[in-house]
């Protein structure tokens, strides 16, 4: 479905009552959108990734922060905005309750820094609603052209930044091996982590194998699961023997231990990504993902 772009940014009047307008307060919770490319967006320019964080005030007001990569290094003022769809496949029209569309102010915008497209930038903004109204609702990102090219969907903050993974077969894996245990990320303030494992089932006295966070973001099939996960922009691919990516088994085929890396990509951005396991011999044994 093919949803107009540049109308997004115009007033849509969506004149509602001042009655549905929330009572909720800043203790309800900051949202946060995972950002990606948008099912919009046909191009091959760019693929964001990064996080829209939305914290409110007491008069529920917020303060919107984006901070992405792989966006248009041509944005000197883009827009950003909140819709009320249900879904990035239709993200529907701005959202707001107020009979002005704040949206289509000016003020929602985000600028890039870097030759790359990253942006860190931020913006207050009132459209009258509060943490709960604006629960899964989509952020959509756009371009120097006015096009969608990124979108996700706000949820609650997580507070403790720890992913887990539970590891089983890797999709199509043929072989004997029936690995089990867990997978812990725990992020530090600058975004790198300590990667720890508890593992079962493995090749007896498997040495150097890699282990490793995966760009896909499901175990259901190879293609899914695609290559290393690390931002290209910031940081080279650690994901391998001599970055730390690796694990050393026992005679008994059991593995635990852990090592400190960092991917270019913080909590939101690694948060249900696949986590792999690989043989001796490369094969990819096992797979989980990160939630």
């Amino acid at each position: 479905m093919t949803v107009p772009l540049k109308p997004l940014r115009e007033s849509r009047g969506q004149k509602k009552n001042k009655s549905k307008k929330s009572q909720s307060s800043p203790k309800n919770g900051s949202l946060v959108a995972y950002l990606s490319k948008s099912p919009e967006y046909n191009g091959t320019d760019y693929d964001p990734v990064g996080t829209a964080t939305i914290r409110f005030n007491p008069d529920n007001s917020f303060l919107f922060l984006i901070d992405a990569d792989g966006i248009d290094p041509a944005c000197d003022a883009c827009t950003v905005v909140v819709t009320d769809g249900a879904s990035c496949d239709d993200p529907g029209k701005n959202y707001f309750a107020s009979q002005d569309d704040p949206w289509a102010t000016g003020l929602n915008f985000y600028s890039s820094f870097s030759d790359g497209g990253s942006t860190n930038s931020a913006f207050r903004l009132t459209n009258e609603y509060g943490s709960s109204d604006m629960m899964d609702k989509p952020v959509v990102v756009y371009d120097s052209k006015d096009e969608v090219i990124g979108c996700g969907i706000l949820g609650a903050e997580i507070k403790t930044e720890q992913l887990l993974a539970e590891m089983g077969a890797y999709p199509d894996y043929a072989g004997n091996l029936t690995v089990g245990g867990m997978i812990k990320v725990e992020f530090n303030r600058d975004d790198s982590f300590l990667f720890s494992y508890d593992l079962e089932g493995l090749e007896e006295n498997c040495t150097g194998c890699g282990i490793h966070i995966h760009e896909g973001t499901s175990c259901d099939t190879p293609e899914l699961v695609m290559g290393h996960g690390w931002n290209s922009i910031a940081v080279q691919d650690l994901w391998t023997p001599v970055g730390g990516g690796i694990y050393n088994s026992n005679e008994d085929g059991d593995a635990k231990s852990e090592f400190y890396l960092y991917n270019g990509f913080n909590y939101y951005e690694n948060h249900g990504h696949a986590a792999v396991l690989h043989g001796q011999d490369g094969t990819r044994i096992a797979c989980g993902l990160l939630l």
